[in-house]
C-alpha cells in the first residue's frame, strides 16, 4: 500500500488542475496510491465540461470520484448538523478523502499549484519521520497576521509565539490588517492561540489520517479541517482545536517544493472564481504550459459526444430559468 492519498477539490479550472496533480506526480509519484478528486456539483463560469479534460489526463492514474450533493459556500457551519450528517460533512472541501483513504497520510492540495521538487518526501523524511505530527506544510496566513508584521511570529515560530489576550488584542488594534475586525472579534471570544490568521494552509499540506479520523468529527471532537465554522478562515478552527489539544504541526517553506497561483498575473488565484476574464486567461497560460511540459490526450469522440450533451442540457436549463424568471414577474 502506498504511503500517500492525494485530495483536491474540483471547482473549475481544468488545465491549472492538471498542471497542478501532473507536476505533483512528476516528483513524488513514488509516494502516491489514489487521487481523491471532489467534484463540486457547482462549476464557476459554465465551465462544466473541464473535469472531462481532467479526467482525460489522468486516465492512466488511480483516481477516485466523489460528487458532493451540496456545495459549501464557506460560511458558519452547526457542530451536531455537521457531526450527524454525513452529506453534508461530505461537501466539505476534503473531508470525503480524510473519512475513505485508505493511507496513512492524506496530501491535500489547491487546484491551482505547480510543484518544482518532491514536497511529499521532504514532509514523509524531515517532519513525520523525526517526530509525531497531526500535520505538516506551510503554517500561517502570514501576510495578514499583525503578529508576523510585527515580527513576533512565523510559520516556523508559531509554537513560540504564544501571547496572552490583552497583547493579542494589542497587536491585531495596532495594524489594519485585511480582517482586523474579525480577527480581534475571534479573540475577545476567547480564542487567543493559535492566533486568528494561524492554520495549516490547505493549498499544499499532508495530513496524518488515523490522527486526523480520531480526533474530529465525526469520532473525536475538533471541528472538520475544510470547514470555516466561526474562525477567521477555512482550516483555522481545526488548527486551533488540534493545537489547543497538544498536537503538533511542522512548517515548510511552500517555495522551496511549489508555486501558488502561478497563472494568475496578480497570484491570486480566488480572483479567477468572481472575474470570468481572469479565468479565462490564466485557464489559456495554464493550457499553454501542459502543451509544452506534458503530453495530455485531448478527448476521445465519445468524451466530446458527453460534452456536447452537457452542454446542451446546460444550455437549456439557463434558457428555461430565464423564460420562468419573465413569466414570473408578468403574473406578479
Amino acid at each position: 500500500m502506498s504511503q500517500v492519498d492525494v485530495s483536491i477539490a474540483y471547482f473549475g479550472k481544468p488545465y491549472q488542475t492538471l498542471v497542478s496533480l501532473l507536476s505533483l506526480l512528476k516528483y513524488s509519484r513514488q509516494h502516491i496510491g489514489t487521487i481523491h478528486l471532489t467534484v463540486e456539483c457547482k462549476q464557476p463560469h459554465g465551465d462544466i465540461n473541464g473535469i472531462y479534460t481532467v479526467l482525460e489526463g489522468l486516465k492512466n492514474e488511480r483516481v477516485q470520484l466523489n460528487y458532493p450533493n451540496q456545495f459549501y459556500q464557506l460560511g458558519p457551519l452547526d457542530y451536531e448538523q455537521v457531526k450527524n450528517d454525513t452529506s453534508l460533512r461530505w461537501s466539505l472541501p476534503y473531508q470525503y478523502a480524510l473519512e475513505k483513504s485508505t493511507a496513512p497520510y492524506l496530501f491535500i492540495l489547491h487546484n491551482d499549484m505547480l510543484f518544482h521538487a518532491d514536497m511529499i518526501g521532504a514532509m514523509l523524511e524531515e517532519g513525520f519521520g523525526k517526530r509525531k505530527l497531526a500535520g505538516a506544510g506551510s503554517i500561517g496566513q502570514c501576510w495578514s497576521c499583525p503578529a508576523s508584521w510585527d515580527k513576533k511570529c512565523s510559520g516556523a515560530q508559531q509554537e513560540q509565539y504564544v501571547p496572552e489576550m490583552a497583547e493579542a488584542i494589542r497587536v491585531h488594534e495596532a495594524h489594519a490588517t485585511p480582517r482586523q475586525a474579525l480577527d480581534l472579534e475571534i479573540i475577545r471570544s476567547g480564542r487567543v492561540y493559535p492566533l486568528p490568521e494561524c492554520r495549516l494552509n490547505e493549498y499544499a499540506c499532508l495530513v496524518h489520517v488515523p490522527t486526523y479520523r480520531e480526533n474530529t468529527l465525526p469520532a473525536g471532537p475538533a471541528r472538520c479541517f475544510g470547514g470555516v465554522w466561526n474562525g477567521a478562515d477555512l482550516g483555522t478552527s481545526w488548527f486551533y482545536d488540534m493545537v489547543n489539544k497538544g498536537h503538533r504541526f511542522q512548517h515548510f517553506v511552500l517555495e522551496d517544493y511549489a508555486l501558488h497561483s502561478t497563472f494568475n498575473p496578480l497570484g491570486q488565484g480566488s480572483q479567477d472564481y468572481s472575474k470570468a476574464e481572469s479565468y479565462r486567461i490564466c485557464e489559456l497560460r495554464a493550457k499553454d504550459y501542459l502543451a509544452e511540459h506534458y503530453s495530455v490526450p485531448q478527448p476521445g469522440l465519445a468524451t466530446q459526444l458527453k460534452m456536447t450533451g452537457n452542454t446542451a442540457r446546460y444550455t437549456l436549463r439557463k434558457w428555461a430559468g430565464k423564460v420562468y424568471a419573465r413569466l414570473w414577474k408578468l403574473v406578479h
